[in-house]
């Protein structure tokens, strides 16, 4: 490998591990399992938007790795839960119509997980920001450039949004 692959690979490795705050919206627990740093498999738990772990209600710090994970699993459950509530929607509004138009209106209309739209929506309520840096502060910084289309929803999410190394700003709290 050569130096610089070899110092390519390091930052990466080490912005993998920046701590980054997430937020579930849903009313569920997010549960997975993760095994990367170790033998045994680790449960990690983001809670329901009601509950607090001494984060904030609905919040937990993840390292990166684990933090993409969790925003492309969550968006992508989020989206799949609009996408059948419109089908059924649709197919409750075109049941009298010829199954060629009903599959037409259906193709057309229901939203898909790539949609780019949806996920600039979601993305900034679920992905709050960088709590901790692994590595310092050197972390890649895009530019302007032209935004890159990898086919990757989440990975052009971030990238394009610029928002994927903001730091976390925690918000303010007013009272009445």
């Amino acid at each position: 490998m050569s130096e610089i692959n070899a110092l390519d690979a390091r930052q990466r490795r080490m912005r993998s591990l920046d701590i980054i705050r997430v937020h579930n919206t849903t009313s569920e627990d997010f549960v997975f399992w993760s095994d990367k740093l170790g033998v045994a498999p680790k449960k990690t738990i983001v809670p329901k938007a009601q509950k607090d772990i001494g984060k904030g209600r609905g919040n937990n710090d993840l390292p990166r790795y684990l933090a993409q994970r969790f925003t492309k699993k969550l968006i992508e459950q989020i989206i799949t839960k609009r996408a059948n509530q419109q089908l059924k929607d649709i197919r409750d509004r075109d049941r009298r119509l010829p199954r060629g138009e009903r599959l037409q209106s259906e193709e057309t209309e229901v939203v898909r997980t790539n949609d780019t739209i949806t996920w600039e929506d979601l993305f900034p309520k679920i992905w709050l920001g960088v709590i901790e840096k692994y590595g310092g502060e050197d972390i890649f910084d895009p530019g302007d450039g032209m935004p890159e289309v990898t086919g990757n929803s989440l990975q052009d999410t971030m990238e394009n949004l610029g928002i994927a190394d903001k730091p976390y700003v925690k918000p303010e709290i007013t009272k009445k």
